[in-house]
């Protein structure tokens, strides 16, 4: 196997080579231009062959100098690169969730997170699929389900709720839970959901088969949002929309199926200083969230007495 030459003298006979200019690369490298002529013929005499046509005007690679420039090149780009991950994975924290969530209950969030810990790069990947964290370098999850996944530690952030929504026009149908079989329904992947909702209300599950089925949980919310009817969420999906007053929950009833919100990570995750913040984070929102559902609506205020 050839011994390679010196790494100084490689790096000055790159930045030469694509300068063309042993000045601009003497400016570069923050030497002087003996420097590096000094270490281009040197690299020469170890290779034995000649790396430059030199002219007094221009300064044009052999050959032999453009192959070499090309692989040193390449090599250089990927020691940066290398070096710049290094670092980079310290700060980058990468995490996934379901489009719906991420863009729904995580975005509108995520300018707090920044504020809080500018040291963290965050980066989101939005999928329907679970991935395998270890594979695909994930180092957190925000799940929905009902834990219990294998090879990872869960925490629960928040059991779920599913209760109707619907927009005020349409709620304003809904007096009473029989008054469901005057409105259309609309369902999340498949009908299970409202048959267990209707058994809970005590109603006949069979008014369940009616209604529009939707595989996207975003197309689900806003199809409820824009009147075609009224579908089981969560409070914490629903929470803008019911604030906004684009949606209303017309009926007590909910639905509790041992679901919820989970925050997942591999074995131990959540001693990485950065997950643990991104963790905390949550918890908080969540936390937040809640305070902010269980409040009152405001009071008009008092005539003034002046």
């Amino acid at each position: 196997m050839a011994r390679l030459p010196s790494l100084s003298a490689l790096r000055a006979f790159e930045a030469a080579g694509r300068l063309r200019s042993f000045t601009k690369a003497a400016a570069e490298l923050h030497v002087t231009q003996a420097a590096v002529s000094h270490q281009v013929r040197t690299l020469e005499e170890q290779l034995g062959l000649p790396l430059f046509h030199r002219t007094t005007r221009r300064l044009d690679l052999t050959p032999a100098g453009e192959r070499l420039l090309a692989a040193a090149s390449q090599a250089f780009d990927a020691l940066t690169r290398a070096v710049d991950d290094l670092g980079r994975g310290e700060r980058l924290l990468t995490v996934t969730t379901t489009p719906s969530f991420g863009a729904r209950w995580l975005a509108p969030r995520l300018g707090r997170f920044a504020a809080r810990h500018p040291e963290i790069e965050l980066m989101i990947r939005h999928t329907v699929q679970t991935l395998d964290l270890a594979r695909d370098g994930i180092d957190a999850a925000l799940r929905w389900g009902r834990g219990g996944w294998p090879r990872v530690e869960a925490k629960l952030l928040a059991p779920a709720q599913l209760v109707p929504i619907a927009a005020p026009e349409v709620a304003a149908r809904i007096q009473r839970a029989e008054d469901l079989a005057k409105v259309p329904l609309l369902h999340d992947e498949n009908t299970e959901e409202w048959r267990e909702w209707m058994l809970v209300a005590g109603l006949d599950p069979a008014m369940a088969r009616r209604g529009t089925t939707f595989d996207d949980s975003n197309a689900l919310l806003q199809a409820t949002v824009s009147g075609q009817g009224v579908s089981l969420g969560t409070r914490t999906m629903a929470a803008a929309d019911v604030a906004a007053g684009r949606l209303v929950m017309p009926l007590p009833h909910s639905l509790e199926q041992g679901y919820g919100y989970w925050f997942v990570t591999l074995p131990g995750g959540l001693k990485q200083p950065k997950v643990a913040a991104f963790h905390a984070f949550v918890v908080e929102e969540f936390a937040r969230e809640e305070a902010a559902l269980s409040l009152p609506p405001p009071r008009p205020a008092a005539p003034s007495s002046s």
